[in-house]
């Protein structure tokens, strides 16, 4: 997802206006306060804005009703919805089809939302006794059903949902239309329908969807059949075979164009529909802004394993959200202030589509391991302007993530779940891993990890361990200073001199001499890191690598002329600051 919050941001530029005058001082008037600085001051007013308006969104959910949620496995979803628009309201009915897991399952209990009121449940076709508080319902199953044993419940309920979080459920009118909208993440699916809100019970789903006939209604996988309505309404039946997150699961109503475009499998088998859903007064804009999606879906699939939803679409709907963009499986929910037309947020596009692999197809298996999903659809930004900008693109892209300060760890991220630390910090992580341990054994790392646990769920040690069996290599330092604890980045202090070597005949060698310091305070004492330097001397350039992993380090490497500069980390691979200083010959 990405998330461009006006009302935050907003109030964010006002607060860091503020500071900026202050912490600037009356030295502004004459000098640039330093870029560093100013980012540094942006990333904390914008952290903590966050952390004070968008509390981290996670349930504290009572440990004995989850221990209870543990005992069965859902196995598909018929959600059936219609509406009263005028008064924001949802009639709902929901079948759960589910495995018993225990011989001790005496009662289900499902998330939703306390204002939502439940009419009827049933199981396995006979009506039953429930309890509805605490968000959570209850439904009688003593004696009922045994271990092993499958089970159907349902439920009718209705209501008006909350919104929430960014907009977890809303109606809107857009250009004098209304529009109907979900957006779940993290933990907001139980405001307009009842499920087993758990990350790693991902299962099938059919979505059926009552609207009036001049209004089309969007979901996730497949559309199987639009029926006509004696009351003059339309349903959409709407179904997925892919298992599928509780979050993921979307609905965007409203009154579309609609287009769509062919993507061809990597095996040249399978030609998939890639569909695209506008408000009218946006359609023209969207074409443009989203001719590529054809090309990005060729480019992830080359690069990462063919498109994980392939028999059923990719697609992207608008939706009432004005800032951002949401993942939502095979069918991406975009903000309609985004299309522009000239192509401005193209990033976007790449990084909702990037999730159907990362965070869709391979689902965080908590939400301590949300990088998983951010920071890889990030660093797939960079991947695409690499891919059609060259490498200078995707360096620059790497750079604008860069803040100067993030605060918190990339595991497991402190306060607020969605910030520059998991999305930023998190693409820097990739980048630096790919440094660390090259492309070839980078990029099939990626496709091992994708493959491994396409349609499953993974977390962050799951990912390390395929990094290590890939690489041959133990990455614990890595892991643990970049994003299982380390809060900050190496502060880098260097010199260097060079000697010509004294012997018979002058063969223009010179012995190079590095000294390399860390400095950075309350963090991590080490950052163990392979550093680059490059070496320019008279007679060209000689690029070389060390292992730095002491605090103080001295690099000793003839060189074939003699040195003009020495650059440290000139490509960038590292998230540092650094600075040079006066060579000594004591270190």
């Amino acid at each position: 997802m990405r998330k461009f919050r006006i009302t935050i941001f907003v109030t964010a530029s006002i607060l860091i206006s503020a500071l900026f005058w202050g912490f600037a001082g009356i030295k502004f008037m004459t000098n640039s306060v330093k870029k560093e600085n100013l980012r540094k001051c942006t990333s904390l007013i914008v952290s903590k804005l966050m952390e004070i308006g968008y509390k981290n969104d996670i349930r504290n959910g009572d440990l004995s009703i989850t221990g209870y949620q543990n005992l069965y496995d859902v196995q598909d979803y018929n959600i059936n919805l219609s509406f009263d628009i005028p008064s924001k309201m949802i009639f709902g009915k929901l079948k759960m089809k589910s495995l018993n897991l225990s011989d001790t399952l005496n009662r289900v209990y499902l998330n939703l939302e306390n204002n939502m009121k439940v009419k009827l449940t049933s199981l396995n076709g006979n009506v039953t006794d429930f309890l509805h508080k605490n968000d959570y319902l209850e439904i009688n199953t003593v004696n009922k059903i045994r271990k092993n044993e499958s089970f159907q419940i349902e439920i009718e309920y209705e209501g008006s949902p909350e919104n929430y979080g960014f907009d977890s459920f809303g109606f809107k009118m857009i250009d004098e239309s209304p529009v109907v909208y979900s957006l779940s993440e993290p933990e907001y699916s139980p405001t307009w329908w009842p499920c087993k809100d758990v990350l790693t019970d991902k299962t099938t789903a059919e979505i059926i969807l009552n609207v009036p006939n001049e209004l089309t209604a969007v979901s996730n996988g497949i559309l199987t059949e639009v029926r006509a309505e004696e009351n003059g309404s339309r349903t959409f039946y709407w179904k997925t075979s892919y298992p599928i997150a509780t979050y993921l699961i979307s609905i965007a109503v409203g009154k579309y164009d609609k287009w769509s475009d062919i993507y061809t499998s990597r095996s040249g088998e399978k030609q998939m529909p890639v569909e695209f859903y506008t408000y009218p007064a946006y359609t023209e804009n969207a074409k443009s802004d989203w001719k590529n999606t054809v090309r990005m879906i060729e480019f992830f699939s080359g690069l990462f394993g063919e498109y994980p939803f392939v028999n059923e679409k990719y697609g992207m709907a608008l939706f009432g959200w004005t800032g951002g963009a949401m993942e939502h499986q095979t069918i991406s929910s975009m903000g309609y202030t985004m299309v522009t037309g000239n192509g401005k947020y193209e990033n976007v596009i790449v990084h909702e589509l990037a999730h159907q692999w990362f965070g869709d197809a391979v689902t965080p298996e908590s939400w301590k391991d949300i990088w998983l999903n951010e920071g890889f659809a990030s660093y797939s930004e960079a991947l695409w302007e690499e891919q059609t900008n060259g490498r200078d693109a995707y360096v620059k892209t790497l750079v604008k993530l860069d803040y100067g300060y993030f605060n918190g760890t990339v595991y497991d991220p402190e306060g607020y779940i969605f910030g520059p630390v998991v999305y930023n910090k998190g693409a820097w992580c990739l980048h630096m891993l790919r440094g660390t341990v090259g492309d070839i054994v980078f990029f099939k790392i990626l496709s091992t990890y994708y493959d491994k646990y396409k349609y499953k769920n993974a977390g962050t040690r799951d990912f390390k361990k395929v990094c290590e069996e890939i690489s041959g290599t133990d990455l614990t330092y890595f892991f643990e200073q970049w994003i299982f604890t380390g809060k900050g980045r190496p502060e880098y202090v260097y010199s260097w001199k060079a000697d010509k070597f004294q012997n018979k005949s002058d063969t223009g060698v010179y012995m190079l001499r590095i000294n390399l310091r860390q400095i950075q305070e309350n963090d991590i004492e080490v950052y163990k890191m392979p550093v680059e330097i490059k070496v320019i001397t008279e007679n060209g350039t000689e690029n070389l690598r060390f292992f730095n992993n002491s605090r103080n380090q001295q690099f000793e490497q003839p060189v074939n002329g003699k040195p003009l500069e020495v650059l440290i980390d000139n490509d960038k691979w590292i998230l540092k600051k650094i600075q040079k200083e006066e060579y000594k010959n004591t270190y």
